[in-house]
């Protein structure tokens, strides 16, 4: 029979040996940081823009001043986005940009992984889920707040969650009349050849939406 320490010890040299065989490297293939443009900035322009008709209030503008702070958000998270997304690899787990912590201008935040490309629109598409909570809770009293945390809502999976309607009311809020994004997009690659796209998008708004104590139109 082995001595106690030397069955510790071939246990930890098994594990060790275990964990080095599931570790995968996981290698950046492509990364891009800029602000929106083009057919891009277009299309993600209109899409607020339509949902901003819907409910009867003034079309936003562009800004470029919006979308280099974005671009600043982004630029800083870069790094550490992409580090989160390898640690996760084996979660398949989106990164989702941090909200900036002062309330000079609105801010909208999104991020996906998928094995092909995707527009930015799909941001304001995840963003406008939130209408049809919106419109359930304001029919039973006036909206006064961004986002109602206190209620609860049950997902498809039967789990409790807080109601959050605060990026669809940054959409539509009636004041804001500039909008401004930037994309942080990356592809991620394994040692078996398998590739994952993400996407990280920050919206900036201004003047800024969700004021407690005030309607979004």
């Amino acid at each position: 029979m082995l001595p106690g320490k030397t069955i510790w010890a071939l246990l930890v040299v098994a594990f060790g040996i275990l964990k080095q065989a599931n570790s995968q490297t996981i290698e950046v293939r492509s990364a891009e940081l800029s602000v929106l443009k083009g057919a891009e900035r277009e299309q993600f322009l209109e899409a607020h823009n339509v949902a901003r008709k819907d409910i009867g209030v003034d079309p936003v503008q562009w800004s470029d001043e919006l979308s280099n702070e974005a671009l600043a958000s982004l630029t800083q998270q870069k790094d550490a986005l992409i580090d989160q997304a390898k640690v996760e690899w084996s979660k398949e787990r989106a990164v989702i940009p941090k909200h900036r912590t002062d309330r000079k201008i609105g801010e909208n935040v999104a991020g996906w992984v998928s094995g092909s490309s995707t527009s930015v629109e799909l941001a304001v598409a995840f963003w406008l889920r939130e209408k049809a909570a919106f419109d359930k809770m304001n029919s039973i009293e006036p909206y006064r707040v961004g986002d109602e945390k206190d209620k609860v809502e049950t997902n498809e999976k039967g789990e409790e969650r807080p109601i959050v309607v605060g990026h669809y009311t940054a959409i539509v809020w009636r004041t804001t009349k500039f909008i401004g994004a930037a994309k942080l997009s990356f592809a991620l690659i394994d040692e078996e050849g398998s590739l994952r796209n993400y996407v990280a998008i920050v919206c900036n708004y201004s003047p800024p939406g969700n004021r407690l104590g005030e309607a979004p139109y």
